[in-house]
């Protein structure tokens, strides 16, 4: 290099490439070094280097093209899992409401079949309770209040009644 060279800043620069393809899974590793010359202005002949090392792996392109596959196979394995548990949740809620639909026309047609096995009873037990509540509503405020309470504590008593009856019959029912 003449001495004009070195007054002016002037760069050289040198890449050295070292390729390897040693190792048994097919990688090739890259390594590059670049280093830069600069000098200084023309009161110095000073030179200052640079070095930069950079290493880089080189997947070949088979082994790319398998991993996005298994990425991508990974994502729609997701989305179906996803889509299957929000199919799964509104069959859910489908079949609830229409069991609780259910259900509740079963036990009306429950209690109506309850009360027919009662037969003619029935309309002696309604005639004797709205004949008392009649009775009770001729009374003044007052009285009315106290009547009401005893009426409601003698039901009390009789649904005590009727439960131990209903457990006697099921215990001394044949077969159990």
């Amino acid at each position: 290099m003449a001495k004009e060279d070195k007054t002016n800043d002037a760069t050289y620069e040198e890449t050295v490439d070292r390729t390897t393809s040693e190792s048994p899974t097919g990688v090739t590793v890259r390594e590059e070094r670049t280093m830069t010359t600069t000098t200084s202005p023309p009161s110095s002949d000073v030179e200052k280097y640079e070095v930069e090392s950079v290493e880089s792996v080189e997947i070949p392109e088979e082994e790319e093209s398998v991993s996005a596959r298994a990425r991508e196979a990974g994502r729609s394995l997701k989305d179906l899992v996803y889509s299957l548990g929000r199919r799964t949740k509104e069959v859910t809620e489908e079949k609830a409401k229409e069991l609780k639909a259910q259900s509740v026309n079963a036990g009306a047609t429950t209690d109506a079949r309850d009360i027919q096995h009662l037969g003619s009873n029935v309309e002696g037990l309604i005639t004797v309770f709205e004949d008392t509540m009649t009775e009770i509503r001729k009374e003044p405020y007052e009285e009315q209040e106290k009547l009401l309470v005893g009426y409601k504590k003698l039901l009390e008593e009789q649904i005590n009644v009727i439960n131990a009856r209903l457990a006697m019959a099921k215990r001394l029912k044949p077969g159990s």
